[in-house]
């Protein structure tokens, strides 16, 4: 993690200037370096794993804080978001809502031409207004510093940093106490791998919130602590709605044993999520997410229909392109939609929740137009819960890999290679657990916990 620190201080020394020009020999250079410290960060935490064990928690602790610190060291590299969060603060602290003006409203503003400019710039944030409130704190603390761009970013960061750091701390503690003969073996890729400590210490995702409340949610669910767990998800959809689905099959599985116990819970759901929103009502419309929903045949990254569309457009057949994208966001659509259905009507336990859930995003990392890295960090704390070792390597293999091909900028043939490895892998799982399920003398190696 320090050698992918040293790569993007590598490039801010060539180029001198925190904007990421990705087109560059600097960037070039840098990823190289960057992309080395992650393979090798991620290659050393799989071989740990299940070695972990022979390890005290001290040491592991010492390794993880290292770790984590050397990541937060890094300047954003891999994206840009940092910065287009900043101006989303910076419109939040004048008294412009984020949800309804776009970015570009921040005329003569520095921080305008650090943003992906293709992307983002002519549209409202797509973030809620639990977050708004965060990045308006670190805009501020910038402004009082004195160094609108360098003290809100640092501030930003920090704060990114304390929430991996409580969630790995709140995993530890819970597997050390109820899974201690797998709790080495599970807080390893969360702590030591490159993901977390790359996008989240290290490229100050927002998404290390929707890490934190995953991370309370699955510990609060797997102790029967419901109430806890509902507002920690229902937090997470006023920062990102990504988390509404795993909430809305949480209210199902609640459902199957009470009504009236599902019914409260949606009510408190509810307040917390009101309550976000009234703090932010004169300027929050929910129309800025549906961007994401897809409907935006030039959004596409990191998938097939990225691939797709690029090779159609670069032979002059924009139709055949935009095409080729409605075909295939419409696909993944029905998809999710079929595999949400089949984990509502199945799952039974936490454990199947969580196993369906994956099923569900994978299904979306595998087939959506629009895919980041990062984005891996919303199933990554189903490990917590996950009994099945085979389902748990295959999580943490995903996640290095994910991460890794930012050493080269061969997206999006590597990310489709990588995809293809995880479709013949996850239909290998699903496979043998067919089989060992339809065996009358197969026993499973743990009961799962009942809800």
């Amino acid at each position: 993690m320090a050698l992918a620190a040293a790569g993007s201080w590598l490039r801010f020394a060539l180029v001198r200037t925190p904007r990421i020009d990705s087109h560059g020999i600097a960037f070039l250079v840098a990823s190289a370096v960057s992309g080395a410290g992650l393979i090798l960060s991620g290659v050393c935490s799989l071989r740990l794993a299940p070695r972990a064990d022979r390890l005290s928690w001290r040491a592991l602790w010492a390794w993880c804080a290292a770790a984590q610190l050397c990541a937060f060291l890094a300047l954003a590299l891999t994206s840009s978001d940092l910065f287009f969060y900043l101006c989303l603060g910076a419109l939040k602290l004048s008294g412009a809502g984020p949800n309804a003006v776009p970015t570009s409203a921040l005329q003569g503003s520095a921080l305008l031409d650090l943003i992906a400019r293709e992307v983002w710039v002519d549209e409202p944030s797509p973030y809620g207004p639990l977050f708004h409130a965060i990045a308006a704190g670190a805009a501020w603390i910038g402004e009082r510093t004195g160094s609108p761009l360098w003290g809100s970013f640092w501030a930003l960061k920090a704060v990114m940093f304390a929430a991996a750091a409580t969630a790995l701390a709140i995993a530890a503690r819970h597997l050390a106490s109820r899974r201690p003969a797998v709790s080495a073996e599970i807080f390893v890729p969360l702590a030591l791998g490159p993901l977390v400590a790359w996008e989240i210490s290290g490229q100050g995702h927002n998404d290390g919130l929707l890490f934190l409340v995953s991370v309370v949610f699955w510990v609060a669910a797997a102790r029967g602590r419901h109430a806890l767990a509902v507002v920690a998800l229902s937090a997470g959809v006023v920062v990102k709605c990504t988390l509404a689905p795993l909430l809305a099959l949480y209210m199902v599985l609640i459902a199957r044993t009470s009504w009236r116990r599902a019914l409260v819970l949606g009510l408190l759901s509810l307040l917390v999520v009101s309550a976000a929103v009234a703090c932010d009502w004169g300027s929050f419309s929910p129309r800025a997410v549906l961007p994401l929903l897809g409907g935006n045949a030039t959004r596409h990254a990191h998938s097939l229909a990225d691939l797709l569309c690029l090779m159609f457009d670069s032979l002059g057949m924009p139709a055949t392109s935009a095409l080729a994208y409605r075909l295939l966001s419409t696909f993944s659509l029905l998809l999710w939609v079929a595999l949400f259905a089949w984990t509502a009507v199945q799952a039974r336990t936490i454990q199947d929740l969580a196993r369906g859930y994956l099923l569900v995003m994978m299904a979306i990392y595998l087939t959506t137009p629009w895919f980041q890295p990062w984005y891996v960090i919303w199933v990554l704390p189903c490990l917590i819960v996950e009994a099945d070792e085979r389902w748990r390597r295959f999580i943490a293999l995903f996640a290095v890999i994910s991460v890794a091909q930012w050493i080269l900028p061969l997206d999006p043939f590597t990310t489709v290679i990588g995809d293809a490895w995880a479709a013949a892998r996850l239909w290998s799982l699903l496979q043998l657990g067919r089989e060992r399920s339809e065996a009358p003398e197969a026993a499973p190696s743990q009961m799962p916990e009942p809800l």
